[in-house]
């Protein structure tokens, strides 16, 4: 009985309904134009970005001596997946030897497959204009290094799945300009084995060409803050052809985002593994001695576009 009134109340209402549609055809306006269609997605993007860091950290070790940086980037972004791209920053020539620019040159590929997962894969070039070690004397004029440019080349590859990612990066060039002769150990090259004091068994041995690293990382946005994010990492830089000059980094902090493209961000970052990095004296000025690696607070503004 109920199936039977159900059905006889849906034909009555349909029986009320119909003549109202009849009426409201005769005096509708005519249909409204479509919808203008969304606009086509472009082939190229290109975002940059510029900020200001209170110390530039590569890998947990301080890059500008312990001095603030300005730092800017842009990035060609093809649809597919392909970019190129440029990043600069200042850094010190006491302890990237004659330098005081950096820029990375990058190119390569990203995109996401299955569910939730993306890959990264390319190459950066690090180019230091007039980085040479042949232009540092490191606290004795009568015997400069031989040349050996800072410029390195590194591959990379990064896998992510959610809010986690791990990296891993390969040198196939020397590391940074590292040789026996400019970073070598106290034993085995006497006049240039100053440079690791904190641990004066510590050096290059051999080639530095085939260093490389691998770094995990997790990055969460909080809720109950619009624009908070918390991040942190953990990576083992190896070199080769060294003793004791490995060294494991670690980094975590808040970045919170504004209208505009603006972000600030604090971060606590620090290292372990190695002391050779302590009272490291400065390769332009010998009396100067800084430890690079050193656990500090790192605060950062920037702005994307």
């Amino acid at each position: 009985m109920m199936k039977k009134s159900m059905l006889l109340t849906a034909l009555f209402g349909m029986g009320a309904v119909m003549p109202m549609l009849a009426l409201a055809e005769e005096v509708a306006p005519a249909a409204a134009a479509p919808a203008a269609a969304a606009a086509p997605v472009p082939n190229w993007t290109f975002p940059g970005s510029v900020g200001l860091v209170s110390d530039y950290l590569w890998h947990g070790q301080t890059q500008t001596w312990g001095k603030p940086a300005v730092q800017a980037g842009i990035e060609a972004d093809h649809v597919s997946g392909f970019y190129a791209g440029v990043w600069g920053s200042n850094v010190s020539s006491h302890w990237l030897a004659n330098a005081n620019l950096e820029s990375d040159w990058s190119v390569g590929f990203r995109n996401a497959f299955a569910t939730d997962f993306r890959y990264d894969v390319g190459g950066t070039y690090i180019y230091y204009p007039g980085g040479n070690f042949n232009k540092a004397l490191a606290g004795n004029p009568t015997s400069p290094y031989s040349s050996s440019k800072l410029n390195t080349v590194e591959l990379y590859a990064n896998l992510g799945w959610k809010w986690f990612n791990v990296k891993g990066g390969y040198n196939p060039t020397k590391f940074y300009g590292w040789n026996t002769n400019n970073s070598g150990t106290l034993a085995t090259n006497p006049p240039n084995g100053q440079s690791f004091a904190g641990d004066k068994s510590a050096g290059v041995t051999g080639s530095t060409s085939g260093s490389g690293y691998i770094v995990g990382s997790a990055s969460y946005d909080i809720p109950a803050v619009t624009g908070l994010n918390l991040a942190g990492e953990v990576g083992r830089q190896m070199l080769s052809g060294s003793t004791n000059l490995d060294w494991t980094w670690y980094k975590v902090g808040l970045t919170k985002s504004f209208d505009g493209g603006w972000a600030i961000n604090g971060a606590v970052s620090g290292t372990t593994g190695t002391d050779a990095y302590r009272g490291f004296a400065s390769f332009d000025r010998i009396t100067d001695t800084k430890t690079i690696d050193k656990t500090k607070f790192v605060l950062s503004l920037s702005k994307s576009f």
